[in-house]
């Protein structure tokens, strides 16, 4: 049976869609820290709410670090010689989001598996005229891949495609129940008239004013 992430599409942390945390805790953009709903369980919340499959949405999923997570002190410890590690870009985010020098020359992204893992001392010599500057840090790749998140970006994603390719349908909403004007009789010849149509017109059949 598929299951389901549900999204919270009334807002979103950068690119990150939010989804319903598990145990009610709020919402989440870590989909490992996300509810799964069977489908009929999924339609049951608002209208806000929005379903997605889980295979869908975990194969349009990536890594990205939440700046909150991470601990320079921790960044310290792990710069050891030898060590891997992953070059910050600060001074910018996507969301909660940090870049990182990607493996495309010349661009930063906020996906963890684009982003250029090389060797400290590799590290140091190719951005040596960064050295001072801020502008480029260095993080252990053992600790960054410790914190790293999988979330995945509204703009990766289309829900009629989901629903497609998942083989079910969004049930429609039920109809709005009409809303049925209270009658009275005509005061003149006793015949049914409609509440707002007494103040419209005078009666058709007998000319008689039904205005209070």
């Amino acid at each position: 049976m598929t299951q389901f992430y549900l999204q919270d599409s009334r807002s979103h942390v950068g690119d990150g869609m939010m989804f319903w945390a598990k145990e009610g805790r709020g919402y989440v953009t870590n989909l490992d820290q996300a509810e799964l709903f069977t489908f009929e369980e999924a339609c049951r919340h608002r209208d806000t709410d929005v379903p997605w499959p889980k295979e869908y949405i975990d194969a349009r999923a990536h890594y990205g670090v939440d700046c909150q997570l991470m601990e320079d002190n921790r960044r310290i410890a792990g710069l050891n010689a030898g060590a891997r590690v992953y070059v910050h870009v600060p001074g910018d985010w996507n969301g909660n989001d940090v870049y990182w020098v990607s493996e495309q020359r010349g661009k930063v992204t906020e996906n963890l598996q684009q982003a250029i893992c090389m060797d400290l001392e590799n590290a140091q010599f190719t951005y040596a005229n960064h050295a001072g500057q801020g502008t480029r840090v260095f993080w252990p790749a053992a600790y960054i891949e410790e914190i790293r998140r999988r979330l995945v970006h509204r703009q990766n994603v289309d829900h009629k495609l989901a629903l497609r390719v998942a083989g079910v349908k969004m049930p429609r909403p039920p109809k709005a129940a009409k809303r049925r004007q209270p009658m009275l009789n005509c005061c003149g010849c006793g015949r049914f008239i409609s509440w707002d149509g007494r103040f419209l017109n005078d009666c058709r059949n007998c000319g008689a004013n039904n205005c209070p």
